[in-house]
């Protein structure tokens, strides 16, 4: 019995190999695997589970997972309404104060809707605008700074309003320069200074689209772009929070209407004790955890760690309490110790960001035996069907189609999969696949965009996936 066993051991790890072989880990990068049975928690492969490599968006796997041990799935951001004087019929005499706290789905029609309720018709003195919830940087150490005005880089203020992100467009037609342009009822400022080129002119001018931006929230579009029919869609972060906030509310006073006879300013005030008028709730945390993990919404990540921040140490939340409060909840609650691993956000966006194969599959396989943590087994995004996974080349095909639910990871130079696949044999596998240090020669670039070649990270991911659905196979003929 012992020597069958030893026998399909050496079977499936060759078939394995076999199948892999025919795509080897891209050359020159750094990889890592790890794969176990999701029930028992047994390894059955592993290459370098120990290596520290850059995580990308599987990182929101871990904050998530501790929000969910922490928080619940029914917790919810509270956005309170709050004043200082006296109120008589409506008119306050003395200050309103709007208690930000983080909550990356409000909206301005949200906060007008607050303000109505609230019953106020006039405010003498002034409107707070309070981010005392939070405190130091609203971004990441390790953020690329070109990455700064584009919303998936958007600031994870205390102060969230329309995800504090604008879109606009940008129209570049042949024979004449290009012309930007945003919603007019966006208070921010946009132009361009854009020459329309066809490839060969950008190529021979080494020139590409460049942003500058400057306070309050103005941006200015520089260098070249290639024509194109439909406009370019433009995102642009806001970068004055504070100022961003003060326009958006005036639109939502008057919508209330509420006059004002002081100004609208920002603050961070300890307000616990003043009186409340009212809150608005963001959906429940089971709901945001899905936003997370199926479209990797870095706003509610890193508004997520900042938040587990504050609640953990009872202190306004940061980038910083809030990675070491990932750090405490996984090993008080989860027995996971992440030891050597660096956390600098919640998202896995910056690239300071350090993880083994090993902290991921830990994670993973609390999600799947954990009571308080299986609900997010079911917000992960499946394999040609949701969210990230929906056109992912690499598990399109019809052995992996439907069958795995897994968080994505790619930054520059970074594919990685974390998640789950389900055999043909009933069984129900926990895997990570990092995939570090990728990259291609510019004649390879050329012969990728040209349809001549793949992308050597996904083919390798395809094969190691196909491997384990093959492996899977022949274990069950062999039972």
């Amino acid at each position: 019995m012992k020597l069958l066993s030893t026998l399909v051991t050496a079977v499936l790890a060759t078939a394995f190999v076999t199948t892999v072989s025919a795509a080897t880990p891209p050359a020159n990068g750094q990889s890592a695997w790890v794969l176990a049975d999701a029930t028992s928690g047994k390894v059955e492969l592993s290459h370098q589970p120990e290596l520290l490599m850059k995580p990308a968006s599987t990182q929101k796997l871990v904050t998530v997972l501790a929000g969910a041990l922490a928080l619940g799935p029914d917790w919810r951001y509270t956005t309170s309404l709050r004043y200082r004087g006296e109120l008589q019929q409506g008119r306050l005499n003395g200050d309103l104060l709007i208690d930000f706290a983080g909550d990356p789905t409000l909206t301005r029609e949200q906060l007008a809707g607050l303000l109505r309720h609230s019953g106020i018709r006039h405010v003498s003195g002034r409107v707070l605008l309070n981010q005392y919830h939070f405190a130091g940087y609203d971004r990441g150490n390790g953020w690329s700074w070109n990455d700064l005005g584009v919303c998936y880089a958007a600031p994870a203020a205390a102060l969230i309003l329309d995800r504090n992100c604008v879109q606009g467009a940008l129209y570049a037609r042949s024979g004449s320069p290009a012309r930007a342009t945003v919603p007019s009822h966006q208070p921010i400022s946009v132009s361009a200074d854009v020459a329309v080129l066809n490839k060969a002119g950008r190529e021979q001018r080494f020139c590409a689209l460049e942003l500058e931006m400057t306070p309050p929230n103005r941006y200015h579009l520089t260098g070249c772009i290639g024509p194109r029919k439909d406009p370019w869609p433009l995102r642009f972060a806001i970068q004055d929070v504070t100022a961003w906030g003060e326009q958006l509310t005036g639109w939502a006073l008057q919508q209330a209407g509420i006059t004002l006879s002081g100004h609208i300013e920002g603050s961070r005030l300890n307000a616990t004790d003043w009186p409340k008028l009212g809150s608005h709730s963001s959906p429940p945390f089971a709901e945001l955890a899905e936003r997370i993990l199926v479209h990797s919404d870095n706003l509610y990540a890193d508004s997520l760690l900042r938040t587990l921040g504050a609640t953990h140490f009872h202190q306004p939340g940061s980038f910083r309490n809030g990675t070491q409060a990932v750090r405490d909840i996984l090993k008080e609650q989860a027995s996971i110790d992440l030891g050597p691993a660096w956390l600098a956000d919640g998202s896995g966006l910056s690239a300071h960001n350090l993880l083994r194969a090993k902290d991921l599959l830990a994670v993973l396989l609390t999600m799947a035996r954990d009571p308080r943590a299986q609900w997010l087994m079911a917000a992960l995004p499946v394999s040609g069907e949701s969210g990230t996974l929906r056109y992912r080349k690499s598990v399109l095909s019809p052995t992996l189609k439907g069958r795995i639910t897994a968080k994505t990871g790619t930054i520059a130079h970074v594919q990685n999969l974390a998640g789950f696949i389900d055999t043909g044999n009933g069984e129900r596998k926990a895997f990570v696949l990092l995939q570090n240090g990728l990259s291609i020669s510019p004649e390879q670039a050329e012969d990728m965009a040209d349809g001549k070649l793949e992308w050597p990270a996904r083919r390798f991911e395809q094969a190691w996936l196909e491997g384990i659905m093959q492996r899977a196979s022949i274990a069950s003929t062999n039972q």
